[in-house]
């Protein structure tokens, strides 16, 4: 029996108990009425009891549970359960990275994203982004991309936005599960920025054809949403638009 239903019991009992206690004393009732109502009262007394005795052995067994889990958190992760315990303050953005702050935070395609390209036929992706950072020179980024249908995983990224102390270059560090690293540079003005592909490494068994040359032009519109165009060239095709998405701010 789950603590849940022994309470329930219990609740029930008591005032079956209240109930019968009042009717005991009915002057209305006969002897014999209130012997039996009165022998009733015992065994549901009796019932309480042990309704309370299961009641504190299911709170001693849930402390018992809770200490051992403690304990075992405490035996495997010694570091991350000191880090865990300490006051953090979110980090202050690093001076250096303000010229991108207005990347920051979780962003949702809104509407679903269009993709093109010679080899393949049009499609539509929904995206999710999130564009972080810890306080150090960079920011950290991942674009997680799902079937608008079926939910399915697609393309994934993750990585780093550099930026160069005192200037506007931009470097994209990007390791796709497409089997592709990359690294992009480029220039940040205002709020847009612009990158091309600096130097492309990708795994030996990687699907033909190959990617040879990527850009990318990130821009926060009007109405505040965040737009990405992705273009690329292979070893079949010259660069061409492949990818256009908008996303909408849903966390700071």
């Amino acid at each position: 029996m789950s603590i849940n239903e022994v309470i329930m019991s219990a609740s029930g009992a008591c005032k079956l108990i209240d109930s019968l206690h009042s009717y005991c004393f009915s002057s209305r009732q006969s002897k014999s009425q209130v012997c039996c109502l009165r022998e009733q009262v015992e065994k549901k007394n009796g019932e309480l009891k042990l309704l309370r005795q299961r009641i504190s052995r299911s709170d001693s067994q849930v402390r018992k549970l809770k200490e051992k889990l403690d304990e075992m958190q405490r035996n495997s992760f010694p570091y991350l359960n000191s880090l865990i315990s300490q006051d953090c303050e979110t980090p202050q953005l690093n001076p250096v990275m303000e010229p991108l702050s207005w990347m920051l935070g979780t962003w949702l395609s809104d509407p679903p994203g269009d993709g093109t390209f010679p080899t393949m036929k049009p499609f539509q992706y929904l995206e999710e982004v999130h564009i972080s950072h810890v306080g150090q020179p960079m920011l950290n980024f991942s674009f997680n991309a799902f079937h608008p249908d079926t939910r399915k995983p697609m393309h994934r990224e993750c990585g780093f936005i550099r930026l160069k102390p005192d200037t506007n270059k931009v470097a994209f560090i990007s390791a796709q599960n497409t089997g592709l690293v990359e690294v992009e540079e480029g220039e940040v003005n205002g709020q847009e920025l612009s990158i091309a592909s600096h130097s492309i490494a990708r795994i030996s068994f990687a699907k033909k054809p190959h990617v040879e040359q990527i850009t990318r032009k990130f821009r926060l519109n009007s109405d505040g949403k965040l737009e990405q165009t992705v273009s690329m060239a292979t070893t079949t095709q010259p660069m061409t638009q492949h990818l256009h998405i908008t996303y909408k701010k849903v966390t700071p």
